[in-house]
């Protein structure tokens, strides 16, 4: 059997829901689903320390890995451990010096730049800002020595990091689709006079997740129903603003995982309506894939790294951010159904390019050629 190595330099939690924690879990998976032994390597540094050296072990006595996919953290990589003290400096670099000499190619997923913005840890005291800052910068500078591959959303990214020879190895490696069998979705199209529009958003409240133009835009219109799942904590630090917006046909709830699929299952269309800027010029939301596996079409904001997905993909409408445009493709779905079914369609067809299993593929191929 072939094997490969899964890196995290984090605990990946079992239970966890966020994308952090789902896209480790889903990339381990779908390397077992086409036909790899996995290694996996994760855990705060005590824990990583074992099975580095049980790895390790393996490698001197003659164990065969084709590859190393590593699952970067949000955070340096030198401060994941609770307490955030780097006690641990030479550990990870350490052990991909030691893939490399062994002849181990390695990729990584860069998940995310929140750092790279003025935002970044306002909160925190400025010392411990400056030496987070200095941190993230060692990884640029480290990680150029062992990736053959350097995984990203969007190769946007390229832009704020501006590491060269990062960028000449980079590919986009954005979420994955569950290979997800789809019932009970009406045949044809629907007459909306009989049942509502069912529209849903799921995910994020507050920053670049702004829902207050998508709120507006339906509002009170008749045949149409919102549902918005989210945090409660987050709901209830946007509740004073978003409060103000709500009708009768809006809804807020808190769910999560499986609790979800009901919700998919109802859903005519589903919002990746996101305020444009520099963030989500490259961001890809793992809901955005979890709406093409449930094949939903979508409306996606112009400007948007997602929105462009969209719009190549034929899945969805991708407009300006307005609760104006947003409320004309939702009126002129209702006067003609037969709108959606078209984008359904193509959905069927974007998420057999988009499973876990042809991005663990894709990693396969790129680090083996």
């Amino acid at each position: 059997m072939k094997r490969c190595i899964v890196y995290c330099p984090y605990e990946i939690l079992e239970q966890g829901d966020g994308a952090r924690m789902l896209r480790p879990r889903k990339m381990i998976q779908a390397f077992r689903d086409i036909g790899y032994d996995v290694f996996v390597i994760h855990g705060y540094s005590k824990s990583r320390r074992k099975l580095i050296a049980e790895c390790k072990k393996m490698v001197l006595n003659g164990t065969k890995f084709e590859f190393m996919y590593i699952e970067n953290s949000t955070e340096p990589t030198l401060l994941t451990d609770p307490h955030h003290l780097p006690t641990h400096p030479f550990l990870d670099y350490g052990f991909y010096q030691f893939a490399k000499r062994h002849g181990i190619p390695m990729g990584l997923f860069y998940s995310d730049i929140f750092w790279k913005f003025d935002t970044y840890g306002r909160e925190l005291p400025k010392w411990k800002r400056f030496f987070a800052l200095k941190c993230y910068e060692l990884d640029l500078k480290m990680l150029p020595k062992y990736l053959k591959k350097f995984y990203l959303p969007d190769k946007m990214m390229n832009t704020y990091l501006k590491v060269p020879y990062l960028a000449e190895r980079s590919e986009e490696l954005p979420p994955g689709c569950e290979q997800t069998e789809v019932k009970n979705r009406e045949p044809g199209p629907v007459d909306f006079s009989e049942r509502p529009l069912q529209l849903f958003y799921v995910g994020g409240l507050g920053g670049v997740y702004q829902i207050g133009e998508l709120i507006s835009a339906v509002a009170g219109e008749p045949d149409v129903v919102l549902t918005v799942c989210c945090r409660k904590a987050e709901w209830d630090k946007e509740s004073a603003t978003l409060s103000k917006l709500l009708a009768n046909n809006i809804s807020i709830i808190h769910k999560k995982g499986k609790e979800l699929e009901p919700y998919f299952a109802e859903a005519d269309l589903c919002s990746l309506m996101f305020l444009p800027g520099s963030y989500m010029s490259f961001a890809k939301p793992f809901k955005a894939y979890e709406y093409l596996a449930n094949e939903i079409p979508v409306l996606s904001s112009k400007g948007t790294a997602i929105g462009e997905f969209v719009e190549r993909s034929n899945i969805g409408w991708n407009i300006n951010y307005s609760a104006e445009e947003i409320r004309k493709v939702v009126c002129a779905i209702k006067e003609d159904p037969g709108l959606l079914q078209e984008k359904r369609d193509n959905c069927k067809t974007v998420k057999q390019s988009q499973l876990w299993t042809v991005r663990a593929r894709q990693v396969e191929e790129g680090l083996l050629k």
